[in-house]
């Protein structure tokens, strides 16, 4: 049995659903180990949910106590299957448990490490105590691992550990079977006739959300935004809710946060480098943007921003709201579509690249796994 291993609802987290919708479709048994936090919304089948609840993104004694129990659930469930598991862990805090397990354990279990951030680096004003917990905790998961997934290969440079032979390349690219859920819809419009520019997904503050919020704020464009997360960004919206060119949507399922960036003119997807794991960064608003046909607005000097502009499929700037008011004052709807649809061609490339790592390189991953421990 396959084992996924995620730290939130698993609802609206694309890269989790790619994994669950190709378990589904080849029969292969399965099940969840997902936190939902908030303890809202519809619980999803083959899944269990830690009981835990907390909120997002806060810091902390109680972030810590919250986080160490989430583990402890993780290695209790697992204990509680009672066969030989393939455990697919996304992120050190699924890993390290995993990996516990696993030594714990007198079952044959194969653990594959998903590293979807490198925790470590982001923690640059946490302490010398917290970093040298955490980079032990990922020093024992690279090593026990028995495979690790990266989504760019630039970011073998930022593991400090030997995976020579033991790690695989997966781009974080999503899986879409269908378009047919994209359409306009008046819900999401704006009668002013300014350009429309979207957000969903987490509110962190690395994402520099609080200068898209003021440029809004300040009427040089519209804003569609959705998702949950910090208090400061929430405290935001919620004070300018009643300015015209801002819409809240609030936490929404991924068909829909898809829809609300069809329904837009460009989708912002800006990362602080003052987190190193944003150097590296290979986010899913790079393939949505291509599948939805618009053009991106990221950070100058990453890695996305780099092929962003080598395929002329949207904007790179700077963290400031001086620079997306420049941009977005600058530029004419002629020349975001012309990008819009340089994004649209280019999805067909990858769209078929989905199904082939999922059919090949993923499958093969547990399939040699296997064939090494017997």
């Amino acid at each position: 049995m396959i084992v996924l291993i995620r730290c939130n609802d698993i609802v609206s987290d694309s890269r989790a659903k790619k994994y669950l919708a190709f378990y589904q479709e080849k029969g292969i048994d399965y099940k969840v180990i997902a936190w939902n936090r908030l303890g809202t919304g519809t619980p999803l089948p083959h899944t269990v949910y830690c009981p835990v609840r907390s909120k997002y993104n806060q810091g902390g004694l109680a972030a810590v106590i919250d986080r160490i129990k989430w583990m402890y659930f993780i290695l209790k469930t697992l204990f509680s299957f009672n066969e030989d598991l393939r455990i697919h862990a996304c992120d050190l805090d699924a890993a390290f448990p995993a990996v516990v397990y696993k030594m714990l354990s007198r079952r044959r279990n194969y653990v594959l490490f998903d590293i979807f951030d490198w925790i470590s680096d982001t923690l640059y004003n946490q302490g010398r105590v917290v970093s040298l917990a955490f980079k032990f905790m990922e020093r024992l998961s690279v090593k026990k691992s028995d495979h690790m997934i990266i989504c760019e290969e630039e970011r073998i440079s930022q593991v400090p550990y030997d995976m020579s032979g033991r790690y695989s390349v997966l781009q974080n690219i999503p899986s879409f079977k269908t378009s047919v859920f994209l359409r306009k819809k008046e819900e999401y419009g704006f009668a002013n006739g300014k350009i429309t520019l979207s957000y969903v997904g987490s509110f962190t503050l690395d994402r520099c959300l609080e200068p898209l919020i003021e440029g809004a704020r300040q009427g040089h464009y519209n804003l569609l935004i959705a998702g949950y997360g910090h208090d400061r960004i929430l405290q935001m919206l919620d004070e300018y809710k009643k300015f015209p060119y801002i819409k809240y949507l609030g936490k929404v399922a991924y068909e829909d946060a898809l829809n609300i960036m069809y329904n837009s003119d460009l989708i912002y997807a800006m990362y602080s480098k003052m987190n190193p794991n944003h150097l590296y960064a290979a986010p899913n608003k790079f393939y949505e943007a291509m599948f939805v046909g618009k053009a991106l607005i990221t950070t100058r000097g990453i890695i996305v921003a780099n092929k962003v502009q080598a395929n002329d499929m949207g904007y790179a700037i700077d963290e400031t709201v001086e620079a997306l008011v420049e941009l977005v004052d600058s530029i004419s709807t002629d020349n975001i579509r012309v990008k819009s649809a340089n994004a649209s061609r280019l999805w067909s490339r990858y769209e078929s690249a989905t199904r082939m790592y999922l059919e090949s390189t993923y499958s093969e991953i547990f399939l040699s796994l296997q064939n090494e421990k017997h």
